[in-house]
Formats: C-alpha cells, structure tokens, sequence
C-alpha cells in the first residue's frame, strides 16, 4: 500500500488485538484510507486492495501466497456512457508475485542493477509500523 500511495499524512487511529486483528484509518491530504487484517479459524485467504474513485471502481486482488502460480488479477468496475455498467478482469502475467520478485532479484544480480526496493525504502515500512503502533496503543 506504501509503495502505490505513499506515507499517509497521519495514522487517526487504530485498533489491534492478538492474533492478528489489526483496523487501521490512515488520512491522506485528500482521502482517507482503512486498512484491515486479522486471523480466524476459516481457511480462506483474502487480500485486496480496492479504490473508490466516483465513476468506477478498482479492485487488486491478492490470491493465496500458499499456492504457487496463482496470478494477481485486477477487477475495474465502471459507469459507461449509456448509463450501463461494465466489469473488466485484467491478469498482466500468470505468474505470482514472490515469482517476479525473485526473478527481478535475479536480474539485478546478474546484472548488476540496484534494485528498486532497498534499505532506505525498507526504513520507509518501519516508520509507517511505528505510526501505525503508536495510534493503537494510545486507543
């Protein structure tokens, strides 16, 4: 989420809860955000992220990171001009995320790229972490 919209201006509050029960609101200059994540005891794995603009709807789709090979799909949901209603499933690659992370990896390896994520950006995680930690304990 950091790395499609960057550090929110600040962290309004926060609910968390072992195992895993985690209710975020962040408050970006110009929207707001919620983030949610939690454990229970059905067996299904959920992750998305899904934007609200007024004339359509865009939902990314994170399938199970247990099974190897399964794609992440984009869902756009929009208003067309005749007042009608059009869906769109986009995959890019059938490959899975840790898939192309990897073969990245190796490409600024063998030739000898800096990678787009390093140390700096990693610190860039904690501090929104801590922000994050900070809101939920003062709740």
């Amino acid at each position: 989420m950091r790395e499609i919209i960057g550090i929110p201006k600040a962290v309004l509050g926060a609910f968390l809860k072992l195992p895993g029960i985690c209710s975020v609101l962040f408050n970006y200059r110009n929207f707001f955000v919620t983030y949610e994540s939690g454990l229970c005891g059905v067996p299904q794995f959920d992750a998305h992220v899904e934007v609200y603009p007024q004339t359509k709807i865009v939902r990314v789709d994170f399938d199970t990171p247990y099974i190897k090979g399964l794609p992440v799909t984009m869902t756009m949901r929009e208003k067309v001009c005749d007042g009608g209603f059009q869906e769109r499933k986009i995959r890019k690659t059938y490959e899975d995320p840790y898939t192309l992370e990897l073969l990245e990896f190796h490409d600024c390896v063998v030739n000898r790229r800096t990678p787009k994520s390093g140390a700096e950006d990693a610190s860039k995680d904690v501090e929104l972490v801590k922000m994050i930690m900070t809101a939920g304990l003062a709740n």
